[in-house]
């Protein structure tokens, strides 16, 4: 029931940003939320928010309850009170502040609405993540574009992913690049890649790739990767995986990643988190299905 509606970042340039050593930060105590925040156009305010995950002691809970339109109402009235302040984060640092100005309800969900004061940081076209906690986020912001260098080593890796899985090299002219962003997830001050990539015929056939490229010495190697492929149905809905943040959530020092599935007359979103080498999704929940 996972995803689809969603934003399809092209991110191609971001925040400047300063480079620290990795270091754990505190974890948040009690319950707190993250939201993911997106404005309604690019020069606007005015943004959305979708509740993501409650965070408690570092264990992932659902925030809505689907199907309980009491238990919505209610965690609207907790959760999105008007005037109600979340600090704002991008590339895993605070950059700024969201005012909540109220709330409606979706076909599965309530989105809020809010005031975005990001002092520019957040370029118009990408999302943010939201938080209530007042430890969360409190490194530098460390998200940018990649270098032309990067660029070209991870377009070698997700070339030759692609060629191993059967995809013929006239098809791999039809690549396209959806979503590349560089983000440094462990504060070690080297950057891993996080990008989207599609292929589709003129027969509506797809083949995604979500990847996470962690640097190798001079190169990259692969940290996560996601490959699908598909046919688009008669309705053209595709099941496409975006970047949309990272954040430490449980302050062991490296940073959850944060996507948007999409998927038929929905999107949802998913967190992946590494652990013991290797990156794992470890939630899921809907952002609305209609």
């Amino acid at each position: 029931m996972l995803s689809a509606l969603a934003i399809a970042v092209v991110s191609l340039f971001i925040v400047p940003l300063q480079a620290t050593r990795a270091t754990a930060q505190k974890p948040a105590t009690g319950t707190v939320l993250i939201c993911v925040v997106s404005r309604n156009e690019p020069e606007d305010a005015q943004g959305n928010m979708d509740a993501v995950v409650l965070v408690t002691r570092g264990k992932l809970r659902q925030p809505i309850p689907e199907y309980n339109e009491a238990a919505q109402q209610k965690f609207g009235n907790n959760y999105f009170a008007t005037g109600k302040n979340y600090r704002v984060t991008f590339g895993g640092g605070e950059v700024g502040s969201a005012a909540v100005t109220g709330f409606d309800t979706g076909c599965n969900n309530i989105h809020a609405k809010a005031n975005l004061k990001d002092n520019g940081k957040i370029p118009p076209h990408l999302s943010a993540l939201a938080t209530d906690s007042d430890l969360l986020g409190r490194k530098p912001s460390a998200r940018r574009a990649p270098t032309q260098i990067e660029r070209d080593a991870v377009m070698k890796l997700v070339n030759r992913i692609y060629s191993s899985h059967q995809t013929a090299r006239p098809l791999l002219r039809l690549l396209k690049t959806t979503n590349l962003t560089a983000t440094d997830l462990d504060g070690d001050g080297k950057f891993e890649i996080i990008g989207s990539f599609v292929i589709q015929t003129a027969a509506k056939a797809r083949r995604d790739l979500f990847l996470i490229a962690e640097p190798a010495g001079g190169d990259f190697k692969v940290g996560l990767e996601k490959f699908q492929a598909y046919r688009l149905p008669p309705e053209q809905f595709d099941s496409a995986i975006d970047f949309v943040d990272q954040l430490d959530l449980d302050g062991d020092g490296m940073g959850e990643v944060f996507v948007q599935q999409h998927g038929f007359d929905a999107y949802g979103y998913a967190i992946y988190k590494k652990t013991r080498g290797r990156w794992l999704q470890v939630f899921t929940t809907t952002g609305d299905a209609c």
